[in-house]
C-alpha cells in the first residue's frame, strides 16, 4: 500500500517544521511560489518540491493532477502561506496592508481548498490551516492581518461543513508566531513569549494527520506558555 501524501503549502520556518515531522510517515510535496526554498526543504527531508501560483486555480489543479498521477492519492494539504504587514492605525496604511497580504493569507487558501477538496475527500484526508491568535484579538496595528486570517478561518468553517458526513477534516491551528531553535540561539535574551516552536507545530499537525483528535471543524490554540 502506498504511503499517505502530504502537500505543504509554504516552505518557510513553519512549513519546514511540519515537513520534518511528516517525513517518516508521509511522502511530502513542498510547494512554494519560488523554487529556492521549496527545493532546499524538499532535499533536506527527501521529499519533492513544486512551484505553483496558488492564486490561480488552473495552476493549482495542474499541480494536484501531477501529484495524483505520481502518487495516486492526496491525504493532507497544510496551508502555511501568508506573510505579515502592520499599520499605524485603521487608516490608509491598513488599507495598503490588506491589499498586500490578503491574497497570500486568504486568497491562496480559497483557491487551494477548492482545488484539493475532492482529492482529500477521496482519501479521507485533511486540510489544515495555520492561523493566528490575532483573529480573536485584533488591534489597530494588526487589523489587516487579523482580518485576513479571520476571513480564512470563516472559509475553513465552510470547508468543514462541506466535509460533514465524510471522513475528511478541516482543522485550524492558531499560533501567536512561530520560532525556531536558531532564532532562540540568535537572541537568547528575547524569550519569545507565547511563540510556538516550529517542531511543536509539526508534531501537532502530524498528530492530526495520523488520526488524533480533534475532529472536523476544530480550532486548536497552540500558543505556548
Amino acid at each position: 500500500m502506498s504511503r499517505p501524501v502530504a502537500v505543504i503549502l509554504g516552505a518557510g520556518i513553519g512549513g519546514a517544521g511540519v515537513a520534518r515531522a511528516l517525513t517518516s510517515s508521509h511522502d511530502v510535496v513542498v510547494v512554494d511560489r519560488g523554487s529556492g526554498k521549496a527545493v532546499a526543504l524538499a532535499e533536506a527531508i527527501g521529499g519533492e518540491s513544486a512551484v505553483a501560483d496558488l492564486l490561480d486555480l488552473d495552476s493549482v489543479e495542474a499541480l494536484r493532477d501531477h501529484i495524483l498521477e505520481r502518487y495516486g492519492r492526496i491525504d493532507a494539504v497544510v496551508h502555511l502561506v501568508g506573510g505579515w504587514q502592520g499599520s499605524t492605525s485603521v487608516d490608509r496604511d491598513a488599507l495598503a496592508a490588506w491589499d498586500a497580504i490578503s491574497p497570500g493569507v486568504f486568497g491562496t487558501l480559497r483557491v487551494t481548498s477548492v482545488a484539493f477538496r475532492e482529492a482529500l475527500m477521496a482519501a479521507g484526508g485533511a486540510y489544515v490551516m495555520v492561523s493566528s491568535t490575532s483573529t480573536h484579538h485584533p488591534t489597530a496595528g494588526n487589523v489587516a492581518y487579523a482580518t485576513a486570517k479571520a476571513a480564512a478561518e470563516a472559509w475553513m468553517g465552510g470547508l468543514a461543513h462541506s466535509f460533514r458526513d465524510t471522513e475528511s477534516r478541516a482543522v485550524i491551528f492558531a499560533v501567536k508566531a512561530i520560532v525556531t531553535e536558531q532564532m532562540r540561539a540568535a537572541e537568547p535574551d528575547r524569550g519569545f513569549p507565547g511563540y510556538t516552536d516550529a517542531d511543536a507545530l509539526g508534531i501537532a499537525v502530524a498528530g492530526i494527520l495520523l488520526g488524533d483528535e480533534p475532529g472536523n471543524g476544530a480550532r486548536v490554540d497552540l500558543t505556548e506558555e
